[in-house]
């Protein structure tokens, strides 16, 4: 049996926001330039491998594995406002069936991934 990638966004109404829990990384949101000023008061600096070279990135730490804007009924409270990265992020676009492995993300949100066999 062959499993077609699934077309189209996110079903973000099914899931339990994983992409906004610890899931991997050692920061919850990798900001870009222009969001910088923006999100100054809740960011850190912090050393990200590009490939071979250590760069220093500005991002939105976890706080107790979550990220700092994700409310207690696990829903963003800045969603109109988030960063580019949380906009773009897509769990779909990593889902490969047996077309292609999966990503880390899907590998460390085995739930995730088993929502998106079912669809």
């Amino acid at each position: 049996m062959i499993r077609l990638a699934i077309l189209g966004s996110s079903p973000c109404h099914l899931c339990t926001a994983a992409c906004c829990k610890q899931n991997g990384h050692d920061y919850s949101v990798l900001l870009e330039p222009q969001e910088h000023a923006r999100f100054r008061p809740f960011s850190i600096d912090f050393a990200v491998m590009n490939g071979t070279t250590r760069v220093i990135e500005r991002v939105i730490p976890y706080q107790a594995g979550r990220c700092l804007f994700l409310g207690d009924d696990d829903l963003c409270t800045i969603y109109d406002d988030r960063p580019r990265s949380c906009r773009n992020f897509e769990c779909v676009m990593q889902y490969g069936g047996t077309l292609r492995p999966h990503s880390r993300f899907l590998d460390l949100n085995p739930r995730v991934r088993q929502l998106l066999d079912r669809l």
